[in-house]
């Protein structure tokens, strides 16, 4: 019934009605407690740091599909509809296993593997040095970012 592979940033996803990407997220979140599916976008934007922010035609016909499959259930009040895990939903995302978000598993680890993380992406732009310099808009970046860096080790 369900196959397994890796999903972003590692953490093992098992392939179940597309239970990848954005049906794993809004399971996690819920995870949390209940949340509009406004909240539920809000916070996926938040876990990427502002990166990305779903659309609500990506979000909400996942949640009614989710609710019609048994994951999540949603109540209206306040003229909102809110919606929270189910058992079936908590059973799905014991399965699937819970790692730390993206942008959330830095703050957990602290500084010095915040550091070591940039130090890779660093050594990333060095074997692409070439794009680097190819491009203005990436030197004008990596400016800004220096001087950020510079202003923080004083």
């Amino acid at each position: 019934m369900f196959g397994g592979m890796r999903g972003p940033w590692g953490h093992h996803v098992y392939h179940s009605r597309g239970f990848v990407g954005i049906r794993y997220w809004i399971l996690r979140i819920l995870s949390e407690g209940e949340k509009t599916g406004a909240e539920i976008m809000s916070t996926m934007e938040s876990i990427t740091m502002g990166r990305w922010r779903p659309s609500p035609g990506a979000v909400y016909p996942l949640l009614r599909d989710m609710e019609e499959e048994g994951y999540v259930k949603s109540t209206e009040r306040d003229n909102k509809k809110y919606y929270s895990l189910q058992e079936k939903g908590r059973e799905m995302l014991n399965m699937l296993g819970t790692r730390p978000f993206y942008g959330m598993d830095v703050e957990t680890h602290g500084v010095d593997e915040t550091i070591d993380r940039i130090g890779d992406y660093i050594s990333y732009l060095k074997d692409n040095r070439d794009q680097v310099r190819a491009s203005q808009l990436s030197i004008e970046k990596l400016k800004r970012l220096k001087a950020e860096i510079d202003s923080i080790i004083g």
